[in-house]
Order: structure tokens, then sequence, then C-alpha cells
């Protein structure tokens, strides 16, 4: 009897072994990226035009290249410039790029429209090289008016590009 209730005590422990809790750790870990930023690092610049009776458009190329359509070009070109920008943030992240749908520029009280903004990036979307950094360049049409006046064009308060994370 006292052997049949040894094995009963060791049969209990036994199971009641099995059936013991148990326990396992993990932790938890978030990484903070570093913020996006966007720093202007050159000006539009449609350089100099002549304006014809009819009007026309000056398209500038994000890599800097002008074509005329309506207007010509004097042999003084002046300065020609897409805008370009210094986008910085976390490594090898891709982020989607919103350009401005039209600008207006202004000589005293004439003006001319600037729209079609396209970027050096034409999906709308750029990546990050392993250091953080990327250029990203924006041309844009020119609207020259019908017999525009004479003057120097601009906005000072400038256009927007905005760039975020995807």
């Amino acid at each position: 009897m006292k052997k049949i209730l040894a094995i009963s005590v060791i049969m209990i422990a036994f199971s009641a072994g099995l059936f013991a809790q148990n326990q396992a750790t993990a932790t938890a870990t978030a990484v903070i990226v570093t913020p996006i930023s966007i720093t202007q690092t050159a000006d539009m610049s449609f350089g100099n035009i002549i304006a014809s009776v009819g009007g026309g458009t000056v398209v500038l190329t994000p890599g800097g290249a002008r074509t005329p359509a309506g207007v010509t070009f004097p042999a003084v070109g002046g300065t020609v410039t897409a805008a370009s920008f210094n986008v910085a943030g976390q490594a090898n992240l891709t982020y989607s790029i919103t350009l401005p749908a039209s600008h207006t520029i202004n000589s005293g009280a004439n003006s001319m429209l600037v729209n079609a903004f396209t970027s050096s990036t034409l999906s709308g979307t750029a990546t990050l090289s392993g250091a953080g950094t990327d250029v990203l360049t924006v041309g844009a049409t020119l609207n020259v008016g019908a017999a525009q006046p004479a003057g120097t064009y601009t906005n000072l308060a400038g256009f927007t590009v905005t760039v975020n994370y995807n």
C-alpha cells in the first residue's frame, strides 16, 4: 500500500510538472525615422524672352532646358535655371512630391501664369540615397500673354513644393 501511495504521489507530482506554467519574453522596438526636410537651393528662372503679338509659352524642363512656342529668345538669354531643392531624411526611404497647380508672377499690374510643373522624378515619387539625401529639380511652363508688357516678373512669396514619406 505504501508503494502504491508513493507511486501515486510521484505520478501526481510528475503530471503536475507537465502542466506547470511556462514563460517566454519578447522585446518591444520602435524606430523614429529622421524627419524629412526640403531646402530650396536655386530659384526658377525662364531667362530673357521676346513676347509676340499672339503670345506663347516657354517650357522649362527640370534639367534647365527651355523651349519656346510663339515667343523667341534674344541673343543674350539671361539666367535660365530650373528650381532646385535638397531633400534630406531617413536613408533609402521613398517620398512623394507635390507640385503646385499654378503660380502667378507679376511686374507691377501685369502678370503671367506659370503652370504644368514637372519634377526630375516623373513618377511623383523618389528615393533618398543611402546617405539620406536627394536633389529634386522642378520645371514648369510660362504662359506669355499676347503683347506681354516688358518688365521683370516675379512673385516674392514663391511657390511651394511639398515632400512627404510614402
